[in-house]
């Protein structure tokens, strides 16, 4: 196969036919690149490239160390220093879940003593509507002014009094201006 001397072309082995034919044409080189009598078919050569072969890498294969054996005063004193730290967070668990059920029962408690005071509420409006319902007013004027003989007061016998401390007025003599 004849090759231009512009164009390249390899054969199987890689070996080009363009360098073939200048080693057997009489190629000359010059600084500026080859010529072939009065012609620069090519100004710049690119080198071929090389392949390398693909490094494996090696991965380190490092020994194993022993684990230190701890004296054994070391080993005592670690272990009793956990057991120690087991019991009090254990200690400090069951205190805290004691606790915890005792706000739950108070919860529970307060739960039930209000519905307790609601229903005594109830009762006791239930209790003073049927005795405001059983008392009538004109009949207890009738008794006390015809058979107790009660009268009106007059303005000038109504005497008024504040008293700041409590509801209750304890009276430990007598009223002046009252004749019996």
């Amino acid at each position: 196969m004849a090759a231009s001397p512009n164009y390249r072309s390899y054969d199987r082995t890689g070996r080009s036919y363009y360098n073939e034919r200048r080693k057997s044409t009489g190629y000359r080189q010059e600084r500026n690149g080859y010529v072939y009598d009065n012609l620069a078919h090519q100004l710049e050569e690119v080198p071929e490239r090389k392949t390398r072969p693909v490094r494996r890498r090696r991965t380190k294969v490092y020994p194993q160390q022993k684990p230190v054996a701890l004296p054994a005063s070391m080993e005592l004193t670690t272990f009793l220093f956990l057991t120690a730290a087991a019991v009090v967070v254990l200690v400090a668990a069951f205190m805290y879940l004691r606790v915890q059920s005792g706000i739950t029962q108070m919860k529970n408690e307060v739960i039930s003593l209000q519905s307790e005071i609601t229903e005594t509420k109830q009762e006791n409006e239930d209790t003073y509507q049927k005795i405001m319902d059983s008392v009538d007013l004109s009949q207890v004027y009738e008794i006390a002014t015809g058979e107790l003989g009660m009268i009106q007061p007059v303005d000038n016998q109504v005497y008024k009094y504040d008293n700041k401390k409590s509801d209750m007025v304890k009276q430990y003599g007598d009223i002046p201006g009252n004749s019996k």
